[in-house]
């Protein structure tokens, strides 16, 4: 009978991966556990000391029960370290200052002095200037609060003066407002609040002016530095191309279209835009090429290596030192090391370095999602090429076509390996993405080392470097045109979403099963985790799907308009009104899009149209052109407006039938639920558009709810004469955003709603909500939600009760 195997991993084999993983476990102890930071340091100090005193025991007696010992206090010593490390830098350290700052300044115009670390100006002329900062005061002269921290001044609609002044490097004074840093308004729009925490800002300020510069950058700052690159960048590139350039060399992508980034993502490239080891790589590709010339002379290594050390640290340093450059570039200095002193290299080991070093020096780039992608890149290509070079027969295996079939192999490894945070994060999978690759990234390879050349070429021949670097120009523009092409094919990603957080379990079992396939003493006990995860997560998912009895109703927060999202027990998703339209956008597509992809919608059975102002019907055409529609209702309001005629002729060109509702209208979406149309009422004489508000009732069991547009007082009495107490609702959406022509009390008296939701931007010019209509919705209603005031808000319809939900 075979002896039975066992399978230890070798953590003595890779010190570094051992130390990082017990380092990490310390961060993520600190994450759910913060105790006084200076027991910590005392229970450090005491590990230290035990493992210490055992190892020279050891090393005098000889005892093995004294080694591990050692052992045992030595790696609590590294997990303690790295909680002490975790609870020194954890984001709760800055909620005092954050209180305290907020509770003296907040919505005051002071004075900011400080640090310009950076400065982005956006797609739509707002410049964010980004600043360590020494003091705030109210007199420019005189410091009221001094203390260090980091924070946001950003200037809507900057000019080119404000721009030119914020150079990066330079010691500023900045008079703006405090303002704290708003939560999300929507429940799938991008949450700044997080990103800006992630980079230690918890303070943000409203522009007024740049006060003075009290000390120009110099060479020896790193705004400088990136201020210039840019610059040279701008340079030699044509104005068409300047910004994606700039995105691809050095990963600033404040000044790209959002259809651009949109596109890169749905080829699955935008990596190519996130400076990352690939950048890295390109940056070393030329050196890599002379490093055995170094090896002729006598001080060549150590000339080679300085060479090497001083390029990685610039190019981390003039792209923010991103936690994928950072692992890269300490990865590519160790291998640097091996090829000049013609040693060894150990890429696991150097991985787990790099991970080391980053964690070191930022505790909290362990939550960051750029780590976690980074890592779990290069962890995929340990795992699964020996497995993909091994399908490949040994004759064939190194030439040029086996080898590109091996890096699209990979590539749809790594893209499989990121599904679930591509999902979770952005709720989209490129399928055309690792064909992409494989084109992209040799024109990426020449662009970035040709736009170099010629930027630097630039500071000295500016018309000559113009002129050499047509050439890429003219890849910038192959590769805006590529992904734009494959992004608008049909099929070319997916829109997908996270049913369950068991897809993260699921992927890592799939993955580990992969890597333990070689290894036949663990392989059969990662396939079946992998396949008790797989059992776990279709539970889950098949749970939800058939567990639910409730209708669910989103009032999105899109300004001054409405939109709201009914979802139903038996799945049906219904939209009433689609928000505003204004010059730079549509709630269609900045709030509805978003959301829908979010959840995995990509049918509304039905749209509601209450009426035909742009601030109900501002989304309609841009769902049109992204969602299937069954239908759209309206109230046959005939209306002279752009927007109106436009989606008229857009749902007529996608067969989307336009079904005029009229009162008494019973319209069938839902076999648990009752959608009733009770308006516009045939009495309702008057031609303004408000008055002609389609009114919808919606009953699920006992629950009811009201939506009314924008009818206004002729409307509610028609409403009130008519149907008096049928009117009865648990929710109101109070008509009109709140105007005082609207909630009326003869009306009021007959919804008694428990619950009134009024629909309304902050600072509006109609002056919404109206003091009058205010009070008279909150003597006849238990419970009043303004969107202006808290965001979206959600509510779930139990039949038997109305709940309301903290998306939050």
């Amino acid at each position: 009978m075979p002896a039975k195997t066992t399978y230890n991993f070798p953590f003595a084999q890779y010190p570094a991966v051992r130390t990082a993983v017990l380092l990490c476990i310390g961060i993520v102890l600190s994450s759910v556990w913060m105790p006084d930071p200076f027991w910590i340091f005392v229970t450090t100090s005491i590990f230290l000391a035990l493992s210490f005193l055992f190892h020279r025991i050891t090393k005098t007696t000889l005892n093995p029960y004294m080694g591990t010992l050692s052992v045992f206090f030595y790696l609590l010593l590294i997990v303690s370290f790295g909680f002490f490390r975790g609870v020194q830098t954890s984001p709760q350290n800055y909620e005092a200052l954050e209180q305290h700052f907020l509770g003296a300044f907040e919505d005051e115009e002071v004075y900011w002095h400080g640090k310009l670390t950076d400065a982005h100006l956006n797609a739509n002329r707002t410049l964010s200037l980004f600043m360590t900062i020494d003091s705030v005061s109210i007199d420019p002269a005189i410091p009221t609060f001094k203390h260090g921290f980091k924070t946001q001044i950003r200037f809507f609609g900057a000019n080119e003066q404000i721009q030119n002044t914020a150079q990066p490097g330079s010691h500023i004074t900045v008079k703006a407002s405090v303002q704290q840093i708003p939560n999300r308004r929507n429940p799938s729009d991008f949450n700044v609040q997080a990103w800006l925490n992630g980079q230690g800002i918890y303070i943000q300020g409203n522009g007024v002016e740049i006060i003075s510069i009290n000390k120009e950058p110099t060479i020896f700052t790193w705004g400088w530095w990136r201020t210039n690159l840019r610059i040279g960048i701008d340079r030699v590139f044509a104005t068409e191309q300047a910004e994606l350039a700039k995105a691809i060399m050095i990963g600033y992508k404040a000044g790209l279209e959002r259809e651009v980034r949109q596109n890169f993502s749905r080829a699955g490239l935008a990596h190519i835009m996130a400076v990352s080891g690939m950048h890295v790589g390109f940056v070393l590709f030329p050196l890599w090429l002379i490093i055995p010339y170094f090896w002729n002379f006598r001080f060549g290594k150590w000339v080679g290596l300085t060479i090497i050390v001083v390029v990685l640290f610039m190019y981390a340093g003039v792209t923010g030192f991103s936690p994928s450059v950072q692992r890269a570039s300490v990865f590519a200095f160790f291998i640097a090391i091996a090829r000049l002193f013609q040693k060894r290299s150990d890429t696991i080991n150097l991985t787990g370095v790099a991970a080391l070093v980053i964690l070191l020096i930022d505790p909290q780039s362990l939550f960051a999602v750029g780590f976690i992608m980074s890592f779990t890149a290069v962890l995929v290509i340990f795992t699964t090429l020996p497995i993909i070079q091994g399908a490949f027969p040994p004759k064939v295996r190194y030439k040029t076509p086996a080898k590109i079939a091996q890096l699209i192999l990979i590539s749809v490894a790594i893209q499989l390996a990121l599904l679930p945070i591509l999902i979770d994060l952005f709720q989209e999978f490129s399928l055309i993405g690792p064909i992409l690759n494989s084109i992209a990234a040799p024109i990426t390879q020449v662009l970035f080392i040709w736009g170099f050349a010629t930027t630097a070429l630039g500071y000295v021949l500016p018309n000559s470097a113009y002129i050499l670097n047509i050439p890429a120009n003219y890849l910038v523009a192959l590769l805006d045109w590529l992904t734009g092409f494959s992004a608008a094919l049909p099929g070319s990603y997916l829109t997908l979403h996270l049913k369950s957080g068991w897809l993260y379990v699921v992927w890592f079992t799939l993955f580990a099963t992969l890597a333990s396939l070689y290894t036949p003493a663990i392989r059969w006990k990662w396939a079946i985790a992998f396949l008790v995860a797989l059992g776990i997560y279709t539970s889950d998912v098949t749970l939800k799907s058939v567990s639910s009895t409730h209708a669910q109703i989103t009032f999105f927060d899109v300004g001054q308009g409405d939109a709201v999202l009914i979802q139903t027990p038996s799945g049906k998703n219904i939209l009433y009104d689609t928000g505003v339209f204004t010059p730079f956008g549509n709630s269609g597509e900045r709030v509805l899009l978003p959301h829908l992809r979010a959840r995995g919608i990509t049918r509304l059975d039905a749209v509601f149209l209450s009426h035909p102002h742009a601030d109900h019907i501002g989304g309609i055409i841009s769902l049109l052109d992204n969602v299937e529609i069954d239908a759209i209702y309206d109230s046959g309001f005939q209306y002279h407006s752009a927007i109106f005629s436009g989606y008229r002729v857009a749902a007529s060109n996608r067969n989307v039938p336009v079904i005029e509702v009229s009162v008494g209208d019973e319209i069938d979406l839902c076999p648990f639920m009752k959608f009733l149309v009770l308006g516009p009422l045939p009495t309702v004489r008057s031609t303004n558009p408000n008055e002609q508000s389609i009114v919808l009732m919606v009953v699920y069991g006992e629950d009811r709810l009201l939506l009314t547009g924008d009818a206004e007082h002729e409307a509610e009495r028609e409403l009130a004469n008519t149907f008096g107490d049928f009117l009865q609702a648990d929710i109101l959406k109070a008509g009109h955003h709140g105007s005082r022509t609207s909630s009326q009390d003869y009306f009021l008296e007959w919804v008694k709603p428990q619950k009134t939701v009024v629909s309304n931007a902050l600072r509006n010019r109609y002056g919404h909500p109206h003091p009058d209509a205010t009070a008279r919705i909150h003597e006849h209603s238990e419970q009043v939600r303004f969107t202006a005031l808290e965001g979206a808000i959600k509510y779930k319809m139990t039949g038997n009760g109305i709940e309301w939900i903290d998306w939050r």
